[in-house]
């Protein structure tokens, strides 16, 4: 991605408040800049060069500044060029047959008024289009940006707004608090949630600095999800905060029972209790609970119903595991437990995950580790988690070729001891 988060800015601009005294300032020059039309979110390390659009490399420089660091950075990529040329034997002066680079753009559009037909104008910015999404009147006074000038803007159009008409550009939406809660409310209602890296123009939403700034009475977007749309927050759980919360639940109900566990309970979910305390007996003997039974344990129809309350308002498509097992009440081990495998458990609820790791090893290579761990003296592990920490295959991985993960330990023990 080239263009920085707004986070990412809006934490760039706060730092640079805070060092300059509440002023902004440029980073180069210290010339202070009184909107960010004055100026531009720069890569310390250039894109190009492989800088990447991380908040270490992002500082804020006056337009100036960004243009002749700009100028400066197109000197080198020609003279870098120009070397490469030298050294591979060619003519400096050779022309590339192969598609133009953006520099090499840069210097074609440079463009003598009387060559500049509309078609030509009317091409460079559909390109641009076409590559950035929309275009605004600033990206004519950035040098970088390769566009014509923006005299053609009026004389070919008129105007800004009949340009960006003419390629079905929608006119940016006038954020004020009214607008930010309706269009927060919109996305709300079709995607069942919200989180801070949706908050894209290209979804229809303000971006996070924005909706700060009009709605200054709260200190993030959970509050205001929280008080205005009465979304439930997930707590940033600590180990202290679980066993203080399920202390108070154990005083109200007598006992804490895995199927207890869940945002309405004002409690974490077993993903956390494993993380923190192993099992749920650990947890339950330091609460002051009774030790669950196993008819206490979270079944196939309590996740019937887990999932029909969470997909009435959502969609059952997802990126990766992790952002479904994120707003998923039910923790992994439990989905293994119940159905064997991830996948099995999503194929059930037809629930999609777009980017699936691929698998790391064949039967063959499973088939051979756990052979030479055999061979070696060792005991089969105890339970499925310490696989991995064992130097082993993950149980997801062995369980793609075997009904169950102990199947080829004990298989291939039972081989050795003959064997010998």
């Amino acid at each position: 991605m080239r263009d920085f988060t707004d986070s990412i800015k809006f934490s760039i601009v706060r730092e640079n408040l805070e060092k300059n005294n509440g002023r902004i300032c440029c980073e180069a020059c210290g010339k202070e800049l009184k909107s960010i039309n004055e100026g531009h979110f720069d890569h310390i390390e250039a894109y190009v060069k492989g800088g990447k659009s991380i908040k270490s490399n992002c500082q804020i420089l006056c337009s100036e500044c960004n243009l002749k660091k700009n100028d400066k950075e197109l000197t080198d990529f020609l003279l870098d060029e120009k070397a490469k040329k030298f050294l591979e034997g060619r003519s400096i002066d050779e022309d590339d047959s192969n598609e133009p680079n953006e520099i090499d753009t840069f210097e074609n559009t440079k463009i003598e008024s009387e060559e500049m037909t509309k078609d030509k104008f009317d091409l460079i910015i559909s390109n641009f289009i076409n590559k950035k999404g929309t275009i605004n009147k600033v990206d004519f006074n950035r040098v970088y940006n390769n566009l014509p000038s923006i005299k053609y803007v009026y004389k070919y159009y008129g105007d800004f707004q009949t340009l960006k008409q003419s390629f079905n550009l929608k006119e940016p939406i006038a954020w004020n608090r009214e607008t930010i809660k309706e269009a927060l409310e919109d996305y709300i209602k079709i995607n069942g949630d919200i989180l801070e890296k949706d908050l894209k123009s290209y979804n229809g939403l303000p971006s996070y600095p924005c909706i700060i700034r009009h709605y200054p009475e709260y200190t993030g977007l959970n509050e205001m999800k929280k008080d205005m749309f009465n979304l439930k927050i997930r707590n940033n759980w600590t180990k202290d905060k679980v066993l203080e919360a399920g202390k108070k639940f154990v005083e109200k109900h007598g006992k804490i029972t895995q199927k207890n566990l869940c945002l309405e309970n004002n409690l974490p979910t077993a993903g956390v209790i494993y993380k923190y305390f192993g099992t749920m007996g650990n947890f339950q003997k330091l609460v002051g609970s009774q030790i669950s039974k196993k008819n206490e344990l979270i079944t196939t129809s309590d996740i019937d119903k887990y999932i029909e309350e969470l997909f009435q308002t959502r969609d059952r498509v997802f990126n990766t595991r992790k952002d479904f097992l994120d707003i998923f009440p039910i923790s992994e081990s439990t989905i293994y437990k119940n159905f064997g495998t991830f996948d099995l458990f999503c194929e059930k609820y037809n629930i999609v995950i777009k980017k699936k790791k691929k698998a790391k090893f064949t039967k063959q290579e499973i088939d051979n580790i756990i052979l030479a761990y055999i061979k070696d003296g060792n005991s089969i592990p105890k339970a499925a988690k310490d696989l991995v920490k064992l130097g082993l295959p993950s149980r997801d991985a062995i369980m793609r070729y075997y009904k169950d993960w102990h199947e080829p330990f004990v298989l291939y023990s039972k081989l050795y001891e003959k064997i010998n």
